[in-house]
Order: C-alpha cells, then sequence, then structure tokens
C-alpha cells in the first residue's frame, strides 16, 4: 500500500522556535511553493518572511502526519493547538477550514456549422 501525499505539515524556525501548521493534498509540491516563495521574499505570512530574511538556514519542513484528504481539516486544527503555532508564538495567523471546490463538470463548446447548399 503506498503512502498519501495528503497530510499535515510544520515548518519549523530552529533560531527561534517558532513554527507554522498547515495541510495538503501533496505536501511535496507545498513544501517547494513555501520555499520558492520565501527565497523570492513574496512569501503571504509576513512574519515568517522578515524572519527568513535574517536567517535561511534555519528553517525546517516536516511531515507530521499523513492523512486522508477528508481527515486534513480536523487533523490540522488539532496540531495547530498542539505545537502552540498561533501567532505571537507561532506563525499561524488564524484558522479557517479548507473547502474543496466542487467537481466542475467540463464545458463543452458545440459549434453549429453551416451546409453549404
Amino acid at each position: 500500500m503506498t503512502r498519501p501525499l495528503s497530510g499535515i505539515y510544520k515548518i519549523t524556525n530552529q533560531t527561534n522556535g517558532k513554527c507554522y501548521i498547515g495541510q495538503s493534498k501533496n505536501v511535496y509540491e507545498r513544501e517547494a511553493e513555501h520555499f520558492s516563495a520565501l527565497r523570492r521574499n513574496r512569501h503571504p505570512n509576513e512574519q515568517m518572511q522578515k524572519d527568513w530574511n535574517k536567517s535561511n538556514k534555519g528553517f525546517r519542513f516536516d511531515v507530521v502526519e499523513w492523512c486522508g484528504l477528508t481527515q486534513l481539516n480536523e487533523r490540522e486544527k488539532a496540531w495547530i493547538e498542539k505545537c502552540g503555532s498561533m501567532e505571537p508564538n507561532g506563525y499561524n495567523q488564524g484558522w479557517v477550514p479548507y473547502k474543496r471546490r466542487k467537481e466542475r463538470k467540463p464545458h463543452y463548446r458545440v459549434r453549429k456549422y453551416r451546409r453549404s447548399s
């Protein structure tokens, strides 16, 4: 059985001990997105970006729990509470459950052709 790609992750600033807890349906892609934004000085979390700019060597990414998509919200909230990662002690700024977009039906465009007589 293969491990799911979805889970809960933790970004830890090893210099000051602050952390950020997040969820993703693909934690490997999310890790790349976070660190890419930090390197480009465009991360949406201003405090994390400021700390990264001071010392970018001390940041660590860990998957703390693998779980299915239906468990992500519940497990993320539990990990935020367990780690105490809400501001000012951490980088989490608030917790809002992630809502998945409804499946969209493919939109097909029907072309009408005129017959030449």
